[in-house]
């Protein structure tokens, strides 16, 4: 393998992101540790960045308050553990060389059902979309034209799932709409964006165990400081 084509967990990934996986197991602690440092500060900066413009399109932060009704022990079994399988579930567990249709369809079903209510038109719509996929398993021609285009783009799969888990994060805040909060929503959730790349390198380079491990460590980080800050 040539050094264009060794596995890094670099900014060359996210720019022009690849399915390679780094060479099992070496390096991973220290890989992890060095996602968790570059998304923490990442993710800082465009927080410093963006919060005055975040400010002045109306959006304001009530995940904290929304937290303040669970009991401390609670809100770490939902930060540190639930919220970080469901989101890996959902944004990153397909993300890998070979298409997986069943893991598609897993990750969009249990996204309808956690993220849109069984009334809403978003979760029948989204359910249809997950079976439509699982039907790929049952054509294997359908399903090898969608693996070449899989495997020699990885940028569709990776960067969508990325701004999508982005975007999600919009629920964190009260925000009165209007065409200039809609347009600046991505550079508010840009945080989140940042971080999800992080959590994406360490997917496909290791494994989702390993984006699991670093989307928990770098939660509870954060809860600590809130929680030490607060």
């Amino acid at each position: 393998m040539s050094d264009l084509e060794r596995p890094t967990i670099g900014p060359r990934f996210i720019l022009n992101p690849d399915w390679n996986e780094m060479p099992q197991p070496r390096g991973v602690i220290g890989g992890l540790a060095k996602l968790l440092g570059i998304g923490f500060l990442g993710s800082v900066i465009a927080w410093q960045i963006f919060s005055a413009l975040s400010e002045a399109a109306g959006y304001e932060s009530i995940l904290e308050s929304e937290l303040e009704q669970w009991s401390v022990s609670e809100q770490l079994i939902l930060i540190v553990l639930i919220a970080p399988l469901l989101e890996e579930t959902i944004y990153r567990l397909p993300l890998q060389r070979r298409f997986r249709p069943g893991l598609v369809s897993l990750s969009l079903a249990i996204g309808a059902l956690f993220f849109a209510g069984a009334a809403s038109i978003a979760f029948w719509v989204i359910l249809a979309l997950a079976i439509a996929v699982g039907m790929i398993s049952f054509s294997s021609e359908i399903r090898d034209q969608v693996q070449q285009k899989w495997s020699t783009n990885p940028r569709i799969p990776i960067w969508f799932a990325t701004f999508v888990f982005g975007l999600i994060h919009i629920v964190n805040f009260d925000v009165q709409w209007s065409i200039f909060a809609l347009l600046v929503a991505p550079l508010v959730v840009s945080p989140q964006i940042w971080l999800g790349l992080m959590f994406t390198i360490a997917r496909v380079r290791y494994g989702w165990w390993a984006a699991l491990v670093l989307h928990a460590t770098h939660n509870g980080l954060i809860w600590s400081i809130s929680g030490l800050a607060g």
